[in-house]
């Protein structure tokens, strides 16, 4: 048995098993399970609730990780062999409320990490602010939100070990709310590119986002009721591709003769392949943004907003172009279009700045460091009972 497997598993909580092929936030929790893994570390899996599907748990098992499920089990689990749990990372504000006491108790040597995934309060204040600028009838609600968000995970920021974000963005804001803070950085993992592919002909336009996340769908609503009329007057072919889960009927009913309304898409290789450029006209979120680092990994140049390319190291006119305006992005969009060495330039470029901030060997740095915080880990070797994985 290796050393890292003798030193304990890690712990990790969520709302579900990660269904990578759907949305963001599941492809890095499976691809930092992945890098734990090639680490030697054994991986348990505490999902609060059982919504993602029987196949995504599974999947989890066959790929080696002791996934259980229910919360008397989690509890079996934790008072049997909790005390050999060397580190426990919890993702996102509720799963990390909802154990992290149950977890200290069980478990008081162990490191606990808050996983943010994003900074949940800084989205939705943003969100907030667009509202009041909007004259929105939420806006009062959305403020009320985004102040208790920031007061739950600002506590577990003081309350666990070390607190996890995806940006050095991310990392300034919560030392200067929290001063002391054990703050780190985890991005998102993408691959580099493979060979850099040449233009594409046509004029498709890609915008890929789950829709139960909402930036995603004021979005959507964004480009194609006041971004896609302006580009097409300028290249009237241009098209767009719509791709994510869990489509609302406003952004189904965008469907038309430039619009095509994919839904949830299996395989996203053949739709990144013939288009011409992505786009993500964000007009707010947190976090670095998945959208955006998986066009780069296929190669696929990137018209966004300030929001949208926010704390990957992409740099304006080198690697991505960024508009903040309907009117900025319609034309960047077109420049994309029009000029095939634009598209060639921007791919190039994204790809090794991404690599940087956002390739596995960050990210593996970053977990090694997590777990070498581990403090009066047990000597004894871990074996995982047959009956949990």
């Amino acid at each position: 048995m290796s050393a890292s497997a003798a030193a304990g598993p890690v712990l990790i909580v969520e709302h579900q098993a990660p269904s990578p092929d759907r949305d963001s936030g599941s492809l890095r929790l499976q691809r930092v399970i992945d890098e734990l893994q090639a680490l030697g570390h054994p991986v348990v899996f505490f999902p609060m609730r059982d919504t993602a599907g029987r196949a995504y748990t599974d999947r989890l098992r066959r790929r080696g990780v002791a996934v259980l499920t229910g919360r008397a089990a989690q509890a079996r689990f934790l008072a049997e062999q909790g005390h050999l749990i060397g580190t426990a990372i919890l993702c996102r504000p509720e799963p990390a409320l909802q154990t992290l006491a149950l977890i200290r108790d069980a478990a008081p040597q162990c490191v606990i990490a808050y996983d943010t995934v994003d900074l949940h309060h800084h989205r939705l204040h943003r969100q907030a602010d667009l509202a009041f600028a909007e004259g929105a009838p939420d806006r009062y609600a959305l403020r009320a939100r985004a102040e208790s968000t920031r007061a739950l995970e600002l506590m577990l920021v003081r309350e666990c070990d070390v607190t996890l974000v995806v940006s050095e963005d991310e990392r300034r804001l919560l030392e200067a709310e929290v001063p002391g803070a054990d703050v780190d950085v985890l991005s998102n993992i993408h691959l580099p590119p493979g060979v850099n592919r040449g233009p594409v002909d046509g004029a498709r336009i890609l915008f890929v986002g789950n829709y139960l996340h909402q930036p995603n769908v004021d979005a959507a609503l964004r480009l194609c009721t006041e971004i896609l009329p302006a580009v097409r007057r300028e290249v009237p072919d241009a098209v767009v591709d719509l791709v994510g889960d869990a489509a609302p009927p406003e952004v189904a009913a965008l469907a038309g003769e430039s619009v095509t309304v994919h839904g949830w898409v299996p395989d996203l290789g053949p739709l990144y392949a013939a288009a011409r450029v992505a786009v993500a006209p964000l007009r707010y979120g947190a976090g670095v943004k998945g959208k955006v680092g998986e066009a780069v990994e296929h190669g696929v140049p990137v018209v966004g907003t300030p929001v949208a390319v926010e704390g990957m190291g992409l740099l304006p006119e080198r690697d991505v172009l960024v508009g903040g305006t309907t009117a900025e992005l319609a034309a960047q969009l077109v420049r994309v279009l029009r000029d095939d060495t634009i598209g060639v330039r921007l791919a190039a470029s994204a790809g090794p700045a991404l690599a940087a901030r956002c390739g596995p060997g960050a990210a593996r740095a970053a977990l090694t460091r997590l777990v070498a915080r581990r403090r009066n880990a047990p000597a004894a070797a871990m074996t995982l009972e047959s009956s949990l994985v």
